[in-house]
């Protein structure tokens, strides 16, 4: 009971001192998810809906690094267009693979 507590303490502390942070953090939950849910099921649709999460994360997080920037700015804004270029590839593979 303790352990709950201090997690919903923990996260009401994230809630409230960075609620973008906190909505990124629960797109990229669901897409991972549905991504299980898409290795397990094989349907297209929980592919793209689990990669609309992540772009939608990815412009999330684009965004609020150019509306107030991080000490860490320049890293935050690296990883997320290097894992965008890797999400477009990882998916163009996936299509020319399933379309052959």
């Amino acid at each position: 009971m303790r352990l709950w507590q201090r997690w919903q303490h923990n996260l009401m502390a994230v809630w409230h001192q960075n609620p973008p942070q906190l909505v990124e953090g629960v797109m990229l939950l669901l897409s991972l998810i549905l991504c299980f849910a898409w290795l397990i099921l094989q349907n297209w649709q929980y592919l793209v809906l689990c990669l609309s999460y992540i772009i939608g994360a990815i412009a999330s997080i684009l965004a609020r690094e150019w509306v107030s920037p991080s000490p860490w700015t320049h890293q935050v804004r690296l990883t997320a267009l290097v894992s965008l270029g890797l999400l477009l590839s990882g998916v163009s593979f996936y299509v020319v693979s399933v379309g052959h």
